[in-house]
């Protein structure tokens, strides 16, 4: 049997209370009792929020004492903590400064309990300032008559700071707690040869992970017989170098050495995948990889399809859902440049609609989520201010992969039930999140794009005309003052706080100026039919300039620079009084791409890199 006791104290009648143990212990204890994570018993195991110290004697007694032979027995603590009179103290709801020996929750008590109760595994994670000096009462545990026969219970202790060390809470939870969850629900990776993780090895990976936040975990461990387990480890039989390994096995001699002198830049775009990815990183190290079989078009679509492979069986370890569908993007256009060759765009063709297809999933699993949950697209970790800032670009890019996928696949259903998701998911954003649908950076400005374009051409009415209305609406009031689509993250709450007072004249450098955000929404008016709507309030935007890049070369729209376009640009008040002005000064010889695989790709192309609209997307024809 597995028994877990997990306790989080906020509530202090004698100290300052915390904001975030509780939620940490729950984390811990909901992660832990799940069958494909920890197996604990989820009926005897017990979950206790600010307790008296009477209530987690009790609960100990319970789970150590009335349950039967226990085979593993894991201990969480987060909360306060100290060190007093050389004994490590966990502080809960009624402990008392000078009287921790009666009132707190002593480590030498809890290891003595231990000792009589014999699980054949305990771990202790103590998530608490000073934490570090549970190292004091090891000598309870260290006895002659405990040590050496066969069955001899194994102990594992983690503390998340030095004895000298505070644990550092954030908005997401305790620093500590957050790297545990991260190992043990397989965010991050320790091993994949053994079925087990024991929390030792978790441990080491946490320490070097939590130095450079400031803190020094503790770990130690003693298990003189048997193996120790504490949890079921997500990443067994996934090696992660299998994959990719299988792809360069699988080249030709002639091509190999050229891949080999990249492997190591391979490997690196390979492993991120999974955790922080770089959309712009990632299509560097493939352009890098590509460009020297350029002229073999066989090798180049060859190499792609292998790549994604592996690359997708790689992202189905990120807990981003649209993961597996932005990498097959970025593939597809990091062989624009070589679309002019039959086999290079059939491969493209095949890679476009793979992504719709990913997007397809992605948006039905997302659909789901919003009907359980409706806030599930608000930040899980960090969170706070910044939210201000990144949930309407979050919104925004949702709303943007979606309307791209209709046009992505090649199958009729697929297209109508890409069409029908793209509806539902908008409804739903619109009824929970219409307050966050707000113009808050240019780099938002490709994704209106294609979700107003789409909007208007599945004819969405009163959702198409609210999505508009209320970009427009979040412009003039802050008088066309977007950020900067390349703004630092942090300079983002100086942008914030500029935002809020209507006062830019300290911040000019996170303005965007020219914008292309308002350019977006003047070309999508006579699309949605909204022309003198938004005549009637340009005023309001008196003065601020406006800006287009059009490039007629569709192959550069993955590339880092585009080199063959030109700009446009007006202002309100000067160049353009009503939409109908602008209408008039477009160009009519206005690029568009010459088949619908480029214009895939480069829809794409301006998904993955928020520094290029399509702006054929908003043409009457488009």
């Amino acid at each position: 049997m597995r028994v877990l006791v997990s306790i989080g104290c906020d509530a202090y009648e004698h100290n300052v209370p915390l904001g975030g143990a509780e939620d940490d212990a729950r984390r811990i204890f909901e992660s832990l009792t799940r069958p494909e994570i920890g197996e604990y018993d989820a009926r005897r195991s017990r979950l206790l929020l600010s307790p008296s110290a009477e209530m987690v004697r009790a609960a100990l007694r319970d789970a150590l004492f009335s349950v039967g032979r226990i085979d593993t027995f894991t201990f969480f603590f987060a909360g306060h903590g100290t060190v007093r009179a050389g004994s490590f103290y966990m502080w809960v709801r009624d402990t008392q400064q000078e009287a921790q020996s009666m009132t707190g929750l002593s480590l030498s008590d809890l290891f003595r309990s231990l000792n009589e109760a014999a699980p054949g595994q305990s771990n202790i994670i103590i998530d608490a300032c000073e934490s570090g000096g549970l190292i004091s009462d090891l000598g309870v545990l260290l006895k002659s008559e405990m040590l050496g026969d066969v069955g001899t219970p194994g102990i594992t202790l983690v503390a998340t700071s030095a004895q000298n060390q505070s644990a550092v809470e954030t908005d997401a939870g305790g620093l500590g707690t957050n790297a545990i969850l991260d190992c043990i629900e397989g965010r991050d990776f320790i091993q994949d040869t053994a079925s087990v993780l024991d929390l030792v090895e978790i441990g080491r990976r946490i320490s070097n992970r939590l130095r450079t936040e400031g803190q020094s975990p503790v770990v130690w461990g003693l298990n003189l017989y048997g193996p120790p387990g504490f949890c079921r480890n997500p990443h067994y039989g996934k090696d992660p170098a299998r994959p990719l390994r299988e792809v360069m096995q699988s080249w030709p001699p002639s091509a190999s050495n050229i891949t080999r002198e990249r492997y190591d830049n391979l490997w690196r775009a390979y492993s991120s995948i999974s955790g922080e990815w770089s959309a712009r990183s990632f299509s560097d190290v493939i352009g890098a990889a590509l460009s020297p079989i350029a002229t073999n078009p066989e090798l180049l679509a060859g190499f792609v399809e292998r790549f994604r492979d592996a690359t997708l069986e790689r992202a189905t370890l990120s807990s981003d859902v649209f993961r597996q569908s932005q990498v097959c993007a970025a593939l597809a256009v990091s062989m624009l440049p070589y679309i002019a060759s039959a086999e290079v765009r059939c491969c493209i063709d095949r890679l476009v609609n793979a992504t719709g297809r990913l997007l397809l999933d992605a948006g039905s699993a997302l659909l789901k989520h919003l009907q359980r949950d409706p806030f599930c697209l608000l930040a899980t970790r960090g969170g706070g201010i910044s939210e201000l800032f990144y949930l309407p670009i979050r919104i925004s890019k949702v709303l943007g992969w979606m309307g791209a996928a209709p046009a992505l696949v090649n199958d009729e259903s697929r297209r109508r039930e890409s069409e029908e998701l793209f509806a539902s998911i908008l409804q739903l954003i619109l009824e929970h999140y219409s307050g966050s649908i707000v113009s808050m950076s240019d780099a938002q400005a490709p994704y209106w794009a294609i979700a107003l374009s789409t909007a208007a051409r599945l004819r969405l009415g009163e959702n198409a005309d609210e999505l508009a209305g209320r970009i427009f609406a979040s412009l003039t009031a802050c008088g066309g003052r977007v950020a900067r689509w390349d703004i630092a993250a942090d300079s983002v709450f100086n942008y914030v706080l500029a935002r809020s007072q209507n006062a830019y004249a300290g911040v000019p450098e996170l303005v965007e100026r020219p914008n292309e955000t308002l350019t977006v929404l003047l070309k999508a008016a006579p699309l949605l039919e909204l022309d003198e709507v938004f005549d009637h309030d340009l005023w309001k935007l008196d003065g601020v300039s406006f800006a287009a890049y059009l490039n007629p070369v569709f192959t550069e729209y993955g590339g880092e620079t585009m080199n063959h376009g030109r700009n446009l640009a007006w202002a309100i008040g000067h160049d353009v009084f009503r939409v109908s002005d602008l209408v008039r000064s477009w160009p009519g010889d206005a690029p568009t791409p010459p088949d619908s695989t480029t214009a895939a790709s480069a829809v794409l192309g301006a998904l993955l890199f928020p520094d290029r609209t399509p702006w054929f997307c908003l043409e009457p024809s488009c």
